[in-house]
């Protein structure tokens, strides 16, 4: 019996089901930032996790775009420096001309440099920066999501093989209460109709157990879909060591920190602002200077090369009043945005706080689901030998088999479920940065 409670508390969690009884304990006892799992753990989950979030094509993807912005921001601070351009032109008339009546070639070198641009050099680095940083928001964010769905996977493969190791003990024990009470219909002790029942229970477990292996089947199809290199075998259950109770309002704070969703908004909000403030800057004129180089000239033959200095300015107000309604509309785009940050923070909030008391209360299931294994397994042995001694049923023997398997899968339910919750707070609040691409 003590056996059984070892394997069962040391299986792992399954579901996303609703909360089981409503009086919880104050706090859960659950991981902490000071021991997490470690990139150095033994742990097949970790390593799934590692692999999804190195190597699944949707990082991949997002990686080159995350690269491809560092390009941009390149290109945005090296717009402080000079433009140089060239120029080569050839006329060719069939008649004489007198405005080409010189050189039918020029050459043009020139060299212009902003002075003062009224911000928009600063706003156009601004908003690369800030583009980078949403590209890199979006990137944590895929990886959380490619985290918790290979998490779900995995669950499900675990919790398929651990609900087939407990049905096999069932079919193992309604086997041999089959092969009792047949020998009891033999003897002349017990009706056939005990045994068909006995025979149909047998049938009734068999085909749970089959279901079981389907559900693991499946289970791999969608495990294999985030790491397909992923072999078919009996994975661990790794457990998060319980410690001390730990500040859920820390955590709240360490997971809106931690959110690619609240990351990518937060900087999305600032690009809005480096567009609003690059589009202020064309209400203002532009200062230059251009320094040119010219070889030839088409109105006058052989003269020497000329070295000229431009200081201009040049300004525009757009179409009518269209830079007007364009900055009106950047700044609505820009409100949306903040109250998409609130939606974003209470919705990471509500999932964070769903798990802790999801976690809080699985924990505080475990020991009465134990208890009561206990005295169904105890119930199980006393109702069969008042069965041989007449004071029981058969269907009582048959009902006390049946019950102590139920026991045995709700343990093992409960025990995933809390795994499940402890794994997704642990990625959520420690993040998928110690172990997941740059």
């Amino acid at each position: 019996m003590l056996c059984i409670f070892a394997l069962i508390s040391a299986l792992p969690l399954y579901s996303s089901a609703k909360d089981p009884d409503s009086g919880l304990a104050a706090l859960p006892q659950l991981f902490s930032a000071a021991s997490p799992l470690t990139a150095s753990s033994p742990s097949q989950l970790l390593s799934l996790l590692h692999k999804a979030t190195h190597e699944h094509p949707q990082i991949k993807s997002q990686l080159q775009s995350l690269q491809a912005t560092g390009l941009e921001v390149l290109v945005a601070e090296q717009s402080y420096w000079p433009t140089p351009s060239i120029t080569l032109e050839r006329a060719q008339t069939h008649a004489p001309d007198p405005a080409y009546a010189g050189s039918p070639q020029v050459l043009t070198f020139k060299l212009q440099q902003p002075l003062w641009t009224g911000g928009r050099l600063l706003a156009q680095t601004q908003k690369a920066l800030a583009t980078q940083a949403v590209e890199r928001a979006r990137l944590t964010e895929i990886q959380q999501t490619v985290a918790l769905r290979t998490l779900q996977a995995w669950v499900e493969v675990v919790s398929a093989q651990h609900q087939q190791m407990v049905l096999r003990r069932s079919d193992a024990v309604q086997t041999q209460l089959l092969n009792k009470i047949e020998r009891r219909v033999d003897q002349g002790l017990s009706s056939r109709s005990e045994a068909s029942y006995s025979g149909m229970r047998l049938m009734q477990v068999q085909q749970e157990l089959a279901n079981a292996i389907q559900l693991e089947q499946q289970a791999w199809i969608r495990l294999k879909q985030w790491v397909p290199e992923v072999q078919v075998q009996t994975l661990a259950s790794d457990m998060i060591t319980a410690i001390p109770p730990n500040d859920l309002t820390q955590w709240t704070q360490r997971s809106l920190a931690n959110s690619g969703w609240v990351q990518r908004l937060e900087h999305m909000a600032q690009l809005q602002l480096a567009e609003l403030a690059e589009k202020r800057a064309a209400l203002q004129p532009e200062v230059y200077v251009r320094a040119e180089h010219q070889r030839g000239n088409y109105t006058y033959a052989n003269l020497p090369n000329v070295n000229r200095v431009f200081v201009g300015m040049t300004a525009s107000t757009g179409a009518g009043l269209g830079l007007a309604h364009q900055l009106a509309a950047l700044q609505s785009k820009h409100d949306g945005t903040l109250e998409e940050i609130a939606v974003a923070q209470r919705g990471v909030t509500e999932t964070l706080q769903t798990d802790f008391v999801n976690a809080n209360a699985r924990q505080s299931k475990a020991m009465a689901l134990r208890l009561n294994l206990e005295s169904s397994q105890e119930m199980q042995a006393a109702w069969e030998r008042q069965f041989i001694n007449g004071k029981k049923t058969w269907i009582d023997v048959m009902n006390a088999a049946r019950e102590t398997s139920q026991a045995e899968l709700a343990v093992l339910e409960n025990d995933m479920a809390l795994l499940h919750s402890q794994w997704r707070l642990h990625i959520q609040v420690q993040g998928t940065a110690a172990w997941t691409a740059p």
